[in-house]
């Protein structure tokens, strides 16, 4: 029966050192998955803040757009106001310069 008794330790212990292994093997796989975790987590926040930099930039930017369309158009609309009076002041001097040659004619 002694034999036994040191054949179930035997046993035991091997399946201790199996469990053991066991739970290292656990405990290592999840360290594993811990740091790639953390790995992964690390670049999405260092890519959002890159992302957050690139709107930031595009916003100003946009707004710098902005600005100059809006000067651009009140350029444009004072541009059209002279062309309009450049116009009507053409069609005057048109005018006038007929009645001169009418004038001209008619003293002759």
């Amino acid at each position: 029966m002694h034999g036994w008794k040191v054949g179930a330790l035997g046993l035991w212990a091997l399946a201790a050192t199996a469990v053991a292994q066991d739970v290292d093997s656990v405990l290592l796989s999840a360290q594993m998955g811990y740091q790639s975790a953390s790995s992964r987590l690390q670049q999405a926040k260092s890519r959002q803040t890159q992302a957050q930099g690139a709107r930031q930039t595009a916003e100003s930017r946009l707004a710098d757009a902005q600005a100059a369309l809006a000067r651009a158009q009140a350029e444009e609309t004072a541009a059209g106001t002279e062309v309009m009076a450049a116009q009507s002041a053409m069609e005057q001097a048109t005018a006038a310069l007929q009645r001169a040659w009418q004038q001209k004619e008619s003293a002759q």
